[in-house]
């Protein structure tokens, strides 16, 4: 809707950001009647691709709504992990991961807000916020090819990555230092991969805190990635570090560089809530991701799902907004608890080079041990020889897995028909 005397745009819900969960919020409140604007800055959806791609299978059942099978367009069975010299693997569909093409992913996502009813206005940058009491939005300036607009809202969802521009222009002060995970990732091409169908994760120095990956996308292709949060080290040194071990040299030795894919990813939070009176944060600004792989696209879909839904139902008189993240809790609320229970070990280990904290992160990564297990192992300052012997005996073992797989698929239809 426009109002002739200012050509101001007026919407219920102003969806800022159109990458997977700003879509999804846009389609959910435009589904439900909601009037509803998504903007993005960039004139394409999608690009530049700025993550490893992969989605875990074990999520798909959460979703609000089928993802076509040709975006789903390679399958990893299994999830092998490597530290100091030691890997074990985890298979099932519990460890099972799907990898996208992001760029036709988040363009079909877009497209389908579109077809929900929503609008969606590209090359439009956010610039500047008319604030009332408190966080109250009641005007956003936006810049367009075409010039200066602005946009009358009731609600703001906020889906703009950890540039976090909303959250600026209502005075926080994110810092993508203290709180996100750099991460220098390519795509490659002629690989020769071990395993094809194995996502490999590797712990150690050149990855500190986090992990460092091997994502295959073909059977000579692969996102090959090293995070840190540590910033005091040069990325590119920690990159070249993991590229030069002897289980990584051997299969992207001989590859080509295809594509940048690198970008930041949030571990700790900018803000201590998701709601700020009529505002919603919804993926990346809102930390909302699942440690410690930094699983963030399907989270972000449900997240931005109920968000959407909230935001519209609010709108019919329905609602309240700070409703948002009990609906996501009633969903996936457990998976976000159990995450946020790793940030501190991610942090307080980020700066060892003790080879048995490396193989510990190991051993908890892969849930051989759990964290209870994880903390007394590292109270008792357990040696390195009998950590090691804990991931041997799970490796040769022809009974642990499937009773752990068992178990983990039991605590998963669980959560699964809890959330239902």
């Amino acid at each position: 809707m426009r109002d002739d005397e200012d050509m101001t745009l007026t919407c219920d819900v102003l969806v800022v950001g159109a990458g997977p969960g700003g879509s999804s919020a846009a389609a959910a409140a435009a589904e439900a009647g909601a009037h509803t604007i998504m903007i993005e800055r960039k004139s394409r959806v999608g690009v530049p691709v700025q993550c490893g791609e992969g989605i875990g299978a074990y999520l798909l059942p959460f979703l609000p709504f089928p993802i076509p099978p040709e975006q789903l367009i390679w399958t990893l069975n299994e999830l092998t992990f490597w530290a100091e010299e030691l890997s074990t693997a985890r298979t099932g569909k519990l460890w099972t991961t799907h990898l996208l093409n992001r760029a036709a992913f988040d363009a079909w996502l877009a497209r389908r807000a579109e077809e929900k009813g929503a609008e969606v206005l590209r090359e439009t940058e956010l610039i500047a916020l008319t604030v009332k009491t408190g966080y109250t939005v009641t005007s956003a300036t936006v810049k367009t090819p075409a010039g200066i607009r602005e946009i009358a809202p009731r609600v703001v969802i906020a889906a703009d990555g950890v540039d976090a521009t909303v959250l600026k222009l209502l005075g926080f002060k994110p810092d993508k230092q203290t709180t996100c995970g750099k991460v220098l990732s390519y795509e490659m091409a002629h690989l020769q991969l071990r395993s094809p169908r194995s996502f490999q994760v590797f712990l150690g120095d050149f990855a500190p805190g986090v992990y460092a990956y091997i994502l295959p996308k073909s059977r000579t292709t692969a996102n090959v990635g090293v995070g840190t949060i540590v910033f005091d080290r040069k990325l590119r040194e920690c990159y070249d570090a993991f590229m030069e071990l002897p289980p990584v040299r051997a299969q992207v030795g001989t590859g080509t560089l295809v594509q940048d894919k690198s970008g930041w990813a949030p571990i700790r939070s900018f803000t201590e809530h998701w709601v700020y009176d009529n505002v919603l944060l919804v993926g990346d600004v809102a930390n909302q991701n699942f440690k410690p792989f930094v699983e963030g696209i399907i989270p972000t879909i449900i997240c931005g799902d109920r968000a959407g839904k909230t935001a519209a139902d609010f709108i019919r008189g329905k609602g309240a907004l700070d409703i948002y993240p009990d609906r996501v809790r009633a969903t996936i609320g457990p998976l976000f608890a159990e995450s946020d229970q790793l940030i501190p070990i991610l942090y307080e280990l980020s700066t060892s080079k003790d080879p048995r904290d490396h193989v510990l992160r190991l051993c908890l990564f892969a849930s051989i041990i759990s964290l209870k297990q994880f903390e007394h192992l590292r109270r008792a300052d357990t040696d390195y020889r009998a950590i090691q012997g804990i991931v041997e005996r799970w490796t040769r073992s022809p009974f642990r897995q499937p009773v752990a797989d068992l178990i983990e698929r039991l605590g998963f239809w669980y959560l699964l028909l809890k959330s239902r």
